[in-house]
């Protein structure tokens, strides 16, 4: 038992290491990014690279550029979004806007 002991300590210190290191480096991602609407984007491809991250042979190594990749292009993703909800809007007339406020309430 003792041996059992002694080969989980490694595994839980890494775990431990690897937790800090997550949290460290989504917590700087979401300060930088001023819009709250892409912090739940951002915090999904944090979960999915650590699963990434902690199957492969070397999670504290792998872990920060897969994240770095995933949340870059979640944001990107964001702001696409947001840009062509913007520009809808712009091209929609006040009339076309009220009925499609009032289409949206009918439809409730």
């Amino acid at each position: 038992m003792e041996t059992k002991g002694r080969a989980d300590k490694p595994d839980r210190r890494l775990a431990e290491r690897f937790a800090i290191l997550k949290q460290r480096l989504l917590l700087e991602r979401l300060n930088k990014t001023p819009e709250f609407e892409t912090h739940t984007l951002i915090m999904r491809q944090a979960n999915e690279a650590a699963f990434l991250a902690w199957v492969s042979s070397y999670p504290l190594l792998t872990f920060p550029c897969l994240f770095e990749e995933r949340a870059s292009l979640a944001t990107e993703q964001a702001r696409r979004q947001a840009r062509i909800y913007w520009n809808g809007l712009e091209g929609a007339t006040p009339a076309s806007a009220a009925s499609m406020g009032r289409d949206s309430r009918a439809s409730r």
